[in-house]
């Protein structure tokens, strides 16, 4: 009777978790889903990045506030405002020891286009493609993505494939390009509760391969019908390339860990 009763739940849990993945919520903290905004509906989306640990002192703290729109069926648009505040030991010239500065910026706004091709529970694969640019004061840049997810019952798969472009507008402009991919596994203990496991490779080119690291972490989601929060926590296990002497990791230009609380609020 216990594994009968037992039996019942899960399959309630794996319905309603089917009606709850044709929602806009997050579920991993750095991978996307194919779900997007219906026509008319908005969101507001505010995202706060940690970035902390490197070989020196470092910590960067960056703030996104975002507004989603649905304009047409599977269209989604969102404008993003971005801010960062780092604090980083550096040693400056003529300097005997290194010193701690601060500083607060604005990095850039970024328009994004999102278009979903197929849905994760009525067709063999959830798929979406999803582009964005970004321009600020000393930056223009863009991102593609193509991502790919599956709802099996309460079981749910996500992947992304990436690839970006940053032109670093300085004194001498440099342009550096990344890529990478996402992938990651989640499981809705009840319609909103769900706990994910999410591996992540990232990847810098300029001229030359720079680094090539991996995160691994688990993420936590909720979601009510007033708004949904998803927290990621991903430490950096292992650098395939520019792993800094002494390390397995790269920890000058990647950290030890890397955390995202991710906000949606319908409007």
């Amino acid at each position: 009777m216990k594994s009968l009763g037992f039996t019942a739940r899960l399959a309630l849990v794996a319905c309603t978790a089917s009606a709850s993945a044709g929602a806009t919520e997050r579920h991993f903290g750095f991978g996307y889903e194919s779900g997007v905004l219906n026509q008319g509906h908005a969101e507001l989306q505010p995202w706060t990045s940690e970035r902390a640990g490197r070989a020196n002192y470092f910590n960067r703290l960056e703030a996104r506030l975002g507004l989603e729109l649905g304009l047409l069926q599977n269209l989604q648009a969102a404008l993003f405002w971005n801010v960062s505040s780092t604090t980083e030991d550096i040693r400056l010239p003529g300097a005997a020891l290194d010193s701690r500065l601060s500083t607060t910026d604005f990095d850039s706004v970024s328009a994004q286009l999102k278009y979903k091709l197929s849905d994760p529970i009525q067709d063999v694969v959830g798929s979406a493609l999803l582009l964005e640019g970004q321009a600020g004061p000393l930056l223009v840049g863009y991102e593609a993505r193509a991502i790919v997810d599956k709802q099996l019952g309460a079981l749910l798969l996500g992947f992304n494939l990436l690839g970006a472009g940053v032109e670093q507008l300085e004194q001498q402009s440099r342009f550096m390009t990344s890529f990478g991919g996402t992938a990651g596994a989640g499981y809705f203990w009840t319609p909103k509760l769900v706990t994910s496991v999410e591996l992540r490779n990232e990847n810098r080119y300029s001229g030359q391969l720079d680094y090539s690291v991996l995160y691994l972490g688990p993420t936590l989601s909720y979601a009510s019908t007033r708004f949904w929060l998803t927290l990621a926590v991903q430490p950096q296990v292992f650098a395939f390339k520019g792993a800094t002497p002494g390390h397995h990791l790269d920890l000058h230009t990647n950290e030890y860990v890397q955390a995202r609380l991710l906000l949606g609020f319908p409007l």
